[in-house]
Formats: structure tokens, sequence, C-alpha cells
């Protein structure tokens, strides 16, 4: 067995800190088979609405028959795109959310709100500054020292954020609507500006060429002039941009509007285009003329296993194609290539798991090229000790320690 390698405490460039710190407590149905999912969701409190997180719709699916009889709860899905509704649930929020109880079965109406759905999850949840310190606390012990926030939902979590002594360790970035909600000094302290272009690969709406399998079309939410418009009216904020593109129709969509802005000569401190798991070498050499930066996940190559159930077996090899990006698009980990979690899961663990053993070569990252990509922690706040077994490929958390 190889000696314990000592890492320094990393920076997770995608995280919803604001989300998953309110979800500290709320039931999870992470792990569980259908039998124990149905069992926890069955002892929920009957007389008041709970929040569940952490479903996977095809490993434990729920009929209409298991929503009837549950007590009032929204189940939200691991990749935060979804959601289901128990029938009592759909008697409380018909008057408070009609909207949402009227579309929550429209995959293209809940991605266009998901912004929404995010902050009707974090409401009902209710951030803290316990809950706060509870998930940051939970985060040095995974090896994570600081997170971006990429989606903030209105200004009371922003408050609860700034008024932390976490507020220095988490980058909160917004839509463009959630920004101009906010007051002049959050705007100011906001990190940047987050527009979504396609949906994900759990809720079969990312904007692929081609339908998942079963027939199922991704999801393109905007028009170009719609795209464009929107980053038109986002440059007056001097912000940085965040787009979301995971399917390869969602990235050559971004790449045809940001070229015609920066032919008409209109540029942002930066453009970060999100996942962009499914990039080609032709899109990457593309992103790279615009000075893009690459935001992406190593641990997502797991759904190259996770999501055969739903995609073709060429996308399944395409899904993360780092060694294309570093070796021959020339990205940079830590320049123009950065890596976050997106919370699925975080921690140091999981992401050198997947970047060390991936299921394609294709995926694979070096260990140096997954601290770079994940911005190390520049005040040396901690380090890890994890244990890499090649023989087994399997990677082992140690230690996660705070620095005196």
């Amino acid at each position: 067995m190889a000696d314990p390698i000592r890492i320094p405490w990393l920076h997770d460039r995608h995280s919803h800190a604001s989300v998953y710190a309110a979800f500290t407590g709320c039931p999870s149905l992470a792990g569980l088979d259908r039998g124990a999912a149905l069992a926890m969701l069955s002892a929920l409190p009957g007389d008041r609405l709970s929040i569940v997180f952490g479903w996977h719709n095809a490993r434990t699916p729920l009929s209409g028959h298991d929503l009837e009889g549950l007590p009032p709860a929204i189940i939200v899905n691991l990749s935060m795109h979804g959601f289901v509704l128990t029938k009592p649930a759909v008697a409380l929020l018909t008057e408070t959310e009609p909207e949402v109880v009227a579309h929550r079965g429209d995959p293209e109406w809940c991605e266009r709100h998901l912004p929404r759905l995010l902050g009707l999850f974090g409401q009902t949840a209710r951030l803290t500054s316990g809950k706060l310190a509870a998930f940051m606390q939970e985060a040095e012990s995974l090896g994570l020292a600081s997170v971006d926030d990429m989606l903030l939902p209105d200004e009371a979590a922003f408050q609860v954020i700034l008024n932390s002594p976490w507020a220095g360790r988490i980058q909160c970035w917004a839509t463009p609507e959630t920004f101009h909600s906010l007051s002049n000094s959050s705007q100011m302290a906001l990190a940047g500006l987050k527009l979504f272009t396609d949906g994900a690969l759990g809720a079969r709406s990312a904007a692929l060429t081609g339908p998942f399998l079963g027939g199922v079309e991704g999801v393109l939410l905007h028009s170009d002039g719609a795209l464009l418009q929107a980053l038109a009216e986002s440059h007056p904020s001097g912000k940085p941009v965040a787009i979301h593109a995971i399917g390869d129709l969602a990235i050559e969509q971004v790449l045809r509007v940001l070229e015609r802005l920066a032919g008409a000569g209109l540029s942002f401190p930066l453009v970060r285009l999100e996942h962009a798991q499914f990039i080609d070498e032709c899109q990457a050499r593309r992103a790279k003329a615009l000075g893009l930066a690459l935001s992406m996940q190593p641990n997502f190559s797991s759904d190259s296993q996770d999501y055969a159930d739903r995609l073709e077996a060429r996308w399944l090899e395409r899904n993360n194609p780092f060694r294309m990006l570093i070796d021959r698009a020339g990205f940079v980990p830590g320049q123009d290539l950065i890596f976050g979690s997106d919370g699925m899961p975080h921690g140091v663990e999981p992401a050198l798991q997947w970047a060390l053993f991936p299921p394609y070569p294709g995926q694979r990252l070096t260990l140096d090229e997954l601290v770079a990509g994940y911005d190390p922690a520049p005040d040396g706040r901690g380090h890890c000790l994890v244990e890499v077994d090649e023989t087994h490929q399997r990677v082992t958390l140690l230690e996660s320690r705070r620095e005196a």
C-alpha cells in the first residue's frame, strides 16, 4: 500500500451552499432502496409540509399511488432538477404556489423556473446561521475550505451568509432576476450572475443532439435571440457571468451567441461555462478562443455509469472529456479549467475517486491536475491525508485537519 498523500484543503468552484445548508437536518433518500425510502417518507409528519432531498428517480421510482398515500412532502431529485409532490402537499401548495402545482409534471416549465423552485425548496427548509455553520464544518471535514454558491435564492439567504463567520469563504452567484431583487449592498457583494441554457441528465432535460433512451428530448431553454438579450441585459451589472450548459446543443448555442456578442465588442470580466459535460473538440477550441473558463465536475464522470439507463453508449464515453480538453485543446487546470462538485457529492474523496479511476480513459485526471483545478485554499487553513489504492482503484480520505 502506498504512503498517504497530503493535499491542501480545496475550494469547490460549484456548489449550492445556501440550499444544501438549508437542507441540513432534513430527511434524505440518498442511498436508500425503494422499501427504505417509502418507510422514511411514510414516517414524515402529517401536520406540516416536509422537504426531502437526495431522491434518485431511476433507483427509487415513486408511483402516483405511492404519492397519494404519503404525508405532505416536496421530494427533490438528487440533481435538484425535478421534484414530485405527495397528494397532501398538492393540497397545501395549491393556494400559495398554484403555478408550481399546475406545472409540476412539465419538465420544460420546471427547468425554465428552476431558480423559483430552488427558492421554494430553500424557504421550506429555511436557512439559519446554525445550519450554515453545520454545512461549512461538514465541508471542512471533507477537505473543503470554501465554496462558490452558484444559485443564491434570495436576499434573506444572502444576509445569513454575509452575517456569518463564513462570509469570506462563500462566493455567491445569482440569476439576473434574483440580482435585481437584492439590496444595493448585496448586489455589490455578489460574485457574479448565473444563467441557464438547458436542464440536467437526471431529469432527462439536458439538451443533447438526439433524444434520451426512451425518446425523451432534452430542453433548450432559450432561442438564440432570447439568450443574446439576457446576456446583453446582464452586461451593465459589470459582473462575471456563469452559464449552465450540459448538452452539446446548449454548449453550441452559448458559443454561437457569445461569438456574436464578441463581434459586437461586448465582453464580460469573466465567462464561465458550467458543466460542459458533452463539449467536443471543435467547441472546446472555440471556447478557448473566446477566453471562456470551463467549470466542470470530475465526480460527474460517474454519470457514465449512473445514467446508462437513459444515455446512448456514445454519450457515456463523451462525458467529461478532460484529456481532450487538456492535451489537445490546451485548457489548463486552475486557470481556464476549474473544478467543483455541484454537491453530488462534496469533498476530496469522491473528486479524487472519479478523477483517478473514471469509467473511461479520456475522463482521467492526475492528482496534480485535480488539485490545481480545485484551487487550493490560499491561506493554508487545513490539509487532508488520502490513501490511493491503485490495486483496488479506491481512494480513501484518512484525515481532514485544520491548520494551527
